[in-house]
């Protein structure tokens, strides 16, 4: 149309997506894990100033986790420098924390000092800085920031308490350690009061009154009574405060690293590796520390290095300026240690797997840990397994109860048959002592004298001394020194203590007892060197119980002083026998306080005969196995070779060591091939006998037994004869043969010799060789077809063939025809019916191959109880349990008959027919054997007809017997009628 206006297409309006912005982009990319991306937008938007805290945090935390710390650091200094925001302070915080999860420790700090200079009250702040000066080595700062921060907590506000038991708990941990008793011990149980609940603070509380000899340590709290306290007590508190292996096992299931979740899978697998040196790993903190490691330090170096590379694992740091000096000197000592490793790696700033990983990757054959469950270890690492076998050294003397660790290290006196069954660990059984003893000379150590003068003491009179640290002094311990001070006049005691409050709660303990506060002298902590010149002056050094001082005694033996100890039940207790017996002063060890307390005064009274022993003990020194630290560590290097988890043939080597020389000796394999695959037979020969035709009849028995032609067995000769004949003539024998073990365990009775010969084995199968039997070649390779043909079988059997002296056989014959399979029920039916019958021989231990685990603590053990005349029934029972017996009726060894014996006394009598009944019952009534209930009441007829007639024919012997044995045999007759008459 003319003049019309053209029309314009105009869109319609609708909506359109508007651009992401650089905010959303980065909360994508941050939902989809792409930190390259998240990176770059997070950056730009900080140099904008912004950047959200929350997208902060999130981005740096995941930059963390990849391992791009220094990245996440990057971004936070640019978020704080370009952010205007009152929440500075935590970013401050957040950095610090990332810095402090990165050892940049030095870094952390103005960080954290950053966040509370914008918000002082901010205590997560403040209770990590504490933390942090901690690990910086400034004590007393530290102790300062938590002290402030408590100061700032409003105890009022029960949101505030988590901080407030930190801060608590903190204080009261570092204060401890610095000595400041009283303020530890305030703190501490303020936060009991807040809490009761917390069974590691109940432990450091603990911990801390034996620390200052706060007598009764188990005071009750608010809220806590005594037995919980003791429910709470950690493994050192339950060695300090009791003499009970059963209470120090069940405290060290308590530990935190028992509690915690086993591990998925060990990092070392089971079967070892086939390096050619073993490879050994020595855990400890710091290889210069006091106390056991001061005395191992020696020892890396007298390694064999043909046969063994030596790694060093430790995690100390440097000590701080106002160490004590025993500490710094310890210190010091540490270049000489390290030195004689191979390699040294520090795992200090790793967490246990990174450090467990770390010994994993140097394939380490066998882990010595040098700590167990004491303060200063690391027991995390060992639950993780790096090694495929783990032995404690243990600084505490006790059982770690961790499945972990395989091994301890023990002797026959520290660690008993008895006390066996406390212990989660296979005993290793050293031949003289336990203890290292591989000491060094202290770095640039004048020699130091000292007087009585200058160290406080009279100068005339008994002087007693006791350094060992103070927490191992009980109530009951001092009691004993106050009665001995009572009966020696004129003498003092001369005792460590660390601080003023001690010494004063000693000096009102005395008093209590009647005792004059000046008859106690004081010496402080000091070097190693000063404390053997103390020794010099003492008189006699009185050892504690119920937890002994092995490093203590060992110093003063060292010294050439005397110890008198009281040894116990445990291996806490018995650690300073265990030392006495190796120094060849046995009359020393005493068994009850009263004797401990004779014995003391009994000395101090008599001068000449103290110096006698102080003289024995200075002559002796040098000579001593004890000291003696190569062919302590020859004997320990027997010990690893036990235990590899490897086979020596495969490695290419096959070598021995003399337990005397120390000298490795190459020669032949003495038997078959060998094959570490196989169940591990121990063959036990028990030796009582002495002279030469003892020593000659030993030796045959242990050459049949090498002769073994089965692939993995070991023999261990435990020798508590008289004299050295037997030793002697094993020698050339025990330079050869690798899996041959001599133990000399002098004045054991038979059946105690038997056990302890049990104890010192590794085998999961356990043979019976007494010294004059002869093996066939193939006898246990026969006897160990049947558990690998048959593994429900309970034992295995076989006939032992008698001969006279010039070797021809005797009259007799097998128990059965052919080899046969006896019915477990049945054959315990025979044994018990008739004890004297056909079936006695089967019971010999020579006769049986056994599974150590139906041994439990020795041998003639039954439900629990111990049977000494029938001995092998009860072994017999035991390891049936309900299955069948494989006999073989061809003759695998052959033995000559011992020779008539007296007519047994009335007591052997009683004893014979106590047992008679008591096994009688208990197999009926515990296992149900003899079902037969006619049958089995007619026996136990007899059985009690039998006890009753015995006691009424000697009545009046049996009225001034001893009393357990009387209530034995009144319980036995009372039990027996009631079970014959219900």
């Amino acid at each position: 149309m003319p003049g019309a206006k053209c029309a314009h297409n105009i869109p319609m309006s609708h909506s359109v997506p508007s651009e992401p912005s650089p905010l959303q982009e980065l909360n994508r990319a941050l939902a989809a894990n792409e930190l390259a991306r998240a990176s770059s937008l997070a950056f730009a938007l900080a140099r904008q100033g912004e950047l959200p805290i929350v997208e902060l945090f999130g981005l740096a935390g995941l930059l963390g986790q990849a391992g791009d710390a220094a990245r996440a650091a990057e971004l936070y200094h640019l978020w704080l420098r370009c952010t205007d925001t009152p929440l500075l302070y935590a970013g401050w915080y957040n950095l610090a924390v990332l810095q402090m999860q990165n050892g940049d420790q030095r870094e952390a700090e103005p960080s954290l000092r950053a966040a509370l200079a914008i918000k002082p009250d901010f205590l997560d702040a403040r209770l990590a800085l504490g933390a942090l000066q901690e690990r910086l080595q400034q004590p007393e700062a530290a102790l300062a920031t938590w002290r402030a921060a408590l100061a700032q907590i409003d105890p009022e506000l029960p949101a505030s308490r988590p901080q407030q038991l930190q801060a608590l708990n903190h204080l009261g941990r570092l204060a401890a350690a610095r000595r400041l008793y009283g303020e530890a011990e305030e703190a501490l149980a303020r936060s009991l009061l807040l809490d009761p609940r917390q069974p590691a603070v109940i432990a450091q509380w603990l911990q801390l009154r034996q620390q200052q000899c706060a007598w009764p340590v188990y005071a009750p709290l608010p809220g806590l009574r005594e037995a919980d306290l003791a429910e709470a007590a950690s493994p050192a508190t339950a060695l300090d405060s009791s003499d009970d292996p059963a209470l120090h096992l069940a405290a060290a299931r308590r530990h935190s690293i028992n509690q915690a979740a086993a591990p998925a899978a060990p990092l070392a697998g089971p079967h070892g590796y086939a390096h050619h040196r073993l490879r050994l790993g020595y855990l400890c903190a710091d290889f210069g520390a006091d106390g056991a490691a001061r005395l191992a330090a020696g020892l890396y170096r007298l390694h064999d290095r043909e046969r063994f590379e030596v790694y060093g694992f430790s995690w100390s740091s440097p000590p701080p300026p106002d160490a004590p000096a025993s500490t710094a000197a310890a210190s010091a000592l540490a270049p000489a240690a390290l030195a004689g490793l191979d390699h040294h790696i520090d795992l200090a700033g790793m967490g246990d797997l990174q450090a467990a990983q770390t010994l994993r990757a140097h394939e380490i054959d066998i882990l010595i840990d040098l700590h167990g469950l004491d303060e200063a270890g690391r027991p995390g690492i060992v639950a993780l397994r790096p090694a495929p076998v783990q032995i404690a050294a243990p600084g505490l003397p006790a059982s770690s109860a961790m499945p972990a660790v395989d091994h301890v290290l023990a002797d026959a006196f520290v660690l008993p048959p008895a006390l066996a069954p406390h212990f989660t660990e296979q005993p290793l059984y050293l031949p003289h002592c336990a203890q290292f003893n591989a000491r060094l000379d202290q770095p640039a150590e004048a020699a130091i004298v000292l007087t009585r003068a200058a160290c406080g003491l009279p100068p005339e009179g008994m002087v007693f001394c006791c350094f060992h640290p103070q927490h191992q002094i009980t109530p009951q311990q001092f009691g004993s020194w106050m009665r001995i001070l009572q009966r020696s006049p004129g003498s003092v005691l001369w005792l460590g203590a660390d601080s003023e409050p001690v010494r004063d709660n000693l000096r009102l303990a005395a008093l209590r007892h009647g005792v004059a506060s000046a008859a106690l002298v004081f010496a402080a902590p000091a070097t190693p060197a000063v404390m053997q010149a103390r020794c010099q002056l003492a008189d006699l050094y009185l050892d504690t119980a119920p937890r002994s001082g092995a490093i203590g005694a060992s110093d003063a033996l060292w010294a050439g002083l005397p110890v008198l100890t009281r040894a116990g039940r445990s291996y806490a207790s018995r650690s300073a026998g265990s030392l006495l017996h190796a120094a060849g002063l046995p009359e020393l060890v005493t068994h009850s306080e009263r004797s401990y307390e004779d014995r003391a005064v009994r000395l101090a009274t008599r001068p000449k005969e103290l110096a006698r022993l102080r003289n024995r003990l200075l002559r002796k020194r040098d000579k001593l196995a004890w000291f003696d630290a190569p062919a302590q560590v020859r004997a320990l290097e027997q010990l690893y070779w036990q235990v590899a988890r490897r086979s020596p043939a495969e490695a290419g080597i096959d070598t021995d060591v003399d337990v005397d020389t120390g000298a490795a000796a190459h020669g032949p394999a003495p038997c078959g091939k060998r094959d570490a695959s196989l169940p591990l037979v121990s063959l036990l020969v028990a030796n009582h006998a002495s002279g030469a035709a003892a020593a000659a009849a030993l030796e045959q028995t242990v050459r049949s037994a090498l002769a073994q032609d089965y692939g993995h067995f070991e023999i261990i000769v435990s020798d508590s004869s008289g004299d050295d004949a037997c030793r002697r003539r094993l020698a050339p024998l025990l330079k050869r043969q690798p899996q041959l073990r001599y133990h000399r365990a002098p004045a054991l009775a038979p059946a105690d010799n038997l056990d302890h010969s049990l104890a010192l084995a590794l085998g999961q199968y356990i043979a019976v060789a007494p010294p004059g039997e002869q093996l066939d070649a193939d006898k246990l390779s026969r006897m160990m077809r049947y558990y690998h043909d048959y593994p429900a079988l309970g034992l295995v059997a076989c006939w032992r063939q008698a001969c006279d002296a010039d070797g021809a056989p005797l009259a007799g014959a097998p128990l059965l025809p052919g080899d046969t399979a006896l019915g477990g029920a049945s054959l315990a039916a025979l044994l018990l019916s008739d004890e004297h019958g056909a079936g006695g021989a089967l019971c010999e231990p020579a006769a049986l191959l056994l599974r150590r685990d139906d041994l439990g603590a020795g041998f003639g053990h039954y439900q629990g109880k111990r049977y000494t005349r029938l001995a092998g029934i009860a072994t017999l029972l035991a390891s049936l349990n309900g299955r069948d017996c494989a006999y073989i009726a061809a003759p695998l060894s052959h033995y000559a008959p011992a020779g008539e014996t007296a007519p047994a006394g009335i007591d052997s009598e009683l004893e014979l027919a106590l047992e008679r009944l008591t096994l009688l019952y208990e197999a009926h009534t515990r296992q149900h054997y003899l079902p037969d209930h006619a049958r089995y009441k007619a026996l136990l007829a007899t059985r009690l007809a039998a006890l009753a007639t015995l006691a009424t024919q000697h009545h009046a012997a049996l009225a001034t017997a001893a009393l357990a044995r009387r209530e034995a045999i009144q319980q036995a007759l009372r039990q027996g009628y009631h079970l014959l008459l219900e």
